[in-house]
């Protein structure tokens, strides 16, 4: 009976826990309208985004809150900022490979993310190339030993090894060769890998000698090429073969520089951040440390025409040069000026105590040990007529330029301009003004088209890209959600006028920003004048009070990085 009792009561509790009375503690399941909702996730889809750029995106274009208050970044980028309705973050050197990043975005409570793919313009992997794509099984991965980094041929053994693949007879039936690619999209044929390799019946793999690469780095000029191979064989009864390409390149061209104040002394804050070196056609990308002195050092450039800059995500790109390295040059050096008032201790208080007055500011530069091209003969005719001076400064309006004359030397001009309290809008004009560009002529798309069905039908070859021209960069940085910053070469963009000039405007309203404070914009322009001393190019910015009266475009950035400047 006590038996019975006391079985009774404990059915008795347990029917009491589960409807909530008695001393239980009673669960349930949370309501699924209470429970936190997953963090909104997105895709920033710019094909645009490379490695080694400081790169500022609208938060309004990205669907996300101009409120936000936090960034924290993953994968591949490490340094990120929210500042002035845009996302800003700096992204790696190219590793030859797609890279991912992340972004957790914070608005108060709600918390979204942001998917970027950061592409490698300068694949390494080897490709595998099928003519019948799904009629055969894929073709065994091939790999190469002896490459250095960014697949460059180092004078070192090489070898090319397909796993899994054992025949005999693949060192008879099987080609390799270097080839580099021509303006007229064809490939010229350097060397021929299979005259030199060598078998090993081992692991069926083929061998190139240290020496006999060193021979063959001697026959390549300084470049970028294309690695093929065919490997074939009919071992065993059965018939294989496979085409592999990959992209290899010769340079052993050092590039050393400094970071140094306008009176000339090293900047020795900055140590651990990174600077950017971005190649205009090599594509070349990649990230160098600065050390306590304020210098850095690049391996292996290729010759081109570079942009490189400091990464800071407060004023990006604001602090920026442009250079050629040469065809035969070995060691280059460079030095790039940080200005005071750009968020940077360059001790310039300290060195302003010591430095006598009316010294010279130092200037960025850069010196190497190779020579350019020969300078072009260029007609008087050619010579455009002396550009309009631009009216005078005022209250209202500022003009920041860079005109530069030298050749191979940087010229960079700070912006400075304040915008005063209560002012609604601020128009800006950036011009370029290159006298080189006027050796591109001017031509329609269907003008291009007839000149191009022209030269197919007489077998006439177009007249060979110049590699060196003439740069120009700007950065414009505290105008509200908007982003200009872009740089370039006047070969790559064909929209000059006439007259040699590319302009765009805009017209940004700021009447929120300025209601109580005033606002500072700041940045910089730049300009260099590559391959000769007869061309200037010169890069301006014009700051302009109330341009709500002025037809110009909206403050919406658009898509900055490919769509740089356009004709007014």
């Amino acid at each position: 009976m006590i038996k019975t009792l006391l079985t009774l009561m404990l059915l008795v509790g347990a029917l009491l826990t589960a409807c909530g009375d008695g001393d239980g503690v009673q669960t349930q399941q949370p309501d699924a309208a209470s429970a936190p909702e997953p963090a909104p996730v997105g895709r920033i889809d710019r094909s645009d985004v490379g490695p080694a750029q400081v790169i500022s995106l609208s938060l309004k274009e990205l669907d996300l809150p101009a409120g936000a208050d936090k960034v924290t970044p993953s994968g591949a980028v490490s340094d990120a900022l929210l500042k002035d309705g845009q996302l800003r973050f700096s992204t790696p050197g190219d590793t030859g490979e797609d890279q991912e990043a992340a972004f957790e975005i914070r608005s108060g409570a709600t918390t979204s993310v942001r998917h970027l793919l950061i592409r490698s313009p300068r694949p390494t992997v080897v490709e595998a190339y099928e003519h019948t794509p799904g009629k055969f099984p894929p073709r065994p991965k091939l790999t190469i030993e002896g490459l250095g980094p960014d697949n460059a041929l180092t004078g070192a053994p090489l070898t090319f090894r397909v796993k899994g693949l054992s025949a005999p007879d693949l060192k008879d039936r099987s080609r390799g060769e270097i080839t580099v690619a021509t303006a007229e999209r064809a490939y010229n044929l350097l060397v021929k890998l299979d005259d030199f390799w060598s078998f090993n019946p081992e692991d069926s793999s083929l061998s190139i000698s240290g020496p006999t690469m060193q021979r063959i780095l001697g026959m390549l000029p300084k470049g970028d090429f294309e690695l093929a191979l065919t490997l074939s064989s009919r071992a065993n009864g059965k018939d294989f073969t496979a085409n592999y390409y990959t992209r290899v390149m010769k340079a052993d061209a050092r590039l050393s520089g400094k970071l140094l104040s306008q009176q000339g002394d090293p900047v020795s804050s900055l140590a651990g951040r990174k600077v950017l070196l971005e190649g205009v056609h090599t594509q070349m990308r990649a990230v160098a440390v600065l050390d306590a002195n304020g210098a850095f050092a690049f391996e292996r450039v290729l010759p081109d025409v570079y942009f490189l800059t400091l990464s800071d995500l407060d004023y990006p790109n604001a602090i920026r040069i442009s250079f050629p390295i040469y065809e035969d040059s070995t060691q280059a050096q460079v030095s790039m000026v940080v200005p005071p008032g750009l968020g940077v201790d360059t001790g310039a208080k300290t060195a302003a105590k010591r430095t006598p007055s009316g010294s010279l500011d130092a200037r960025s530069s850069v010196t190497q040990d190779g020579q350019g091209p020969a300078a072009r003969s260029i007609p008087a005719t050619k010579r455009s007529a002396p550009s309009a001076p631009l009216s005078a400064e005022g209250a209202d309006r500022a003009v920041f330029s860079a005109t530069a004359v030298e050749q191979d030397q940087p010229v960079n001009k700070k912006i400075d301009f304040k915008v005063p309290v209560g002012t609604e809008s601020v128009g800006v004009k950036i011009t370029v003004f290159a006298e080189e560009s006027l050796f591109y002529p001017v031509m329609s798309m269907a003008e291009m088209r007839q000149l191009a069905e022209k030269r197919l039908q007489s077998g006439e070859r177009p007249p060979k890209k110049r590699k060196y021209n003439d740069s120009w960069s700007y950065s414009v940085v505290g105008l509200p959600d908007t982003q200009l910053s872009a740089s370039g070469v006047i070969s790559e963009v064909r929209h000059y006028d006439v007259q040699g000039r590319m302009t765009k405007t805009m017209c940004v309203d700021v009447a929120k920003q300025t209601q109580n404070a005033a606002l500072n914009i700041s940045g910089s322009v730049g300009a260099t004048n590559i391959g000769d001393k007869l061309l200037p190019i010169t890069t301006t910015v014009e700051l302009t009070l109330e341009c709500r009266k002025l037809k110009s475009s909206s403050a919406k950035s658009g898509r900055p990085l490919d769509q740089a400047i356009r004709p007014a």
